[in-house]
């Protein structure tokens, strides 16, 4: 027997007590090169967003480029690109959206653990569903002005990832910032439309990536 520290103890196991096969997912060390690779891509991705949008600002102040840097404001302009990305452009397709969201909803209160995981309130999602109270306003905004949303039914779209409060103060800096035109309806209510630039950003910054990831399989480095 050998006099070094036994080290049995830090070899990771199965739920019986067993240690992990050759098989697992670290014993393939291309892989986890390529895992690495990735995550690498993935982080550079969230820092690199976040710096142009920082530079793309209209509003140097810092208070806006403070919000506009913290982690939900990815969630938030992806899903801006992805509105564009789909090409959601009709009145139709943004019902369907709609609809789609409330079949996500459901689908997610029927799932206690999941909720549970992702921090979320059966009553705060429902509350987030489109119904036939405000549905009728998302279709109408949509059809006066295309990309057009209220900024409720935004936050309706995006409650899995953010609350109601994170969804406004993102709304609001990004309209310091030009990403968003902002104002309010002559019913009281604040309507948001995307200027272009977040989903330009955001689209090149996913490309990027892209590339950077297929240089990196090709040899050629990051």
């Amino acid at each position: 027997m050998g006099c070094g520290p036994d080290r049995s103890a830090a070899v990771p196991r199965g739920g019986r007590g067993e240690a992990m096969s050759d098989n697992d997912i670290f014993a393939d060390q291309q892989a986890i090169a390529a895992d690495l690779d990735l995550l690498e891509g993935l982080l550079w991705a969230r820092a690199t967003l976040s710096e142009r949008l920082a530079s793309a600002s209209l509003s140097r102040d810092p208070d806006v480029l403070d919000t506009l840097r913290i982690e939900s404001m990815y969630q938030f302009a992806e899903f801006f690109f992805l509105l564009r990305a789909r090409g959601i452009e009709e009145v139709e397709q943004i019902e369907q959206l709609a609809d789609v969201h409330n079949a996500h909803i459901v689908g997610l209160t029927k799932d206690a653990e999941k909720m549970r995981r992702l921090g979320l309130r059966k009553q705060r999602l429902l509350d987030a569903m489109f119904t036939s109270d405000t549905l009728p306003r998302l279709l109408q905004n949509w059809r006066d002005r295309p990309g057009q949303l209220d900024q409720s039914n935004l936050a309706r779209f995006l409650v899995t990832v953010m609350s109601t409060e994170t969804a406004r103060k993102l709304a609001v800096a990004a309209a310091e910032g030009g990403f968003l035109d902002r104002a309010k309806s002559p019913y009281g209510t604040v309507l948001v439309r995307s200027t272009g630039v977040m989903e330009q950003i955001f689209g090149a910054t996913v490309r990027d990536l892209r590339a950077k990831i297929l240089a990196s399989r090709a040899g050629g480095g990051a």
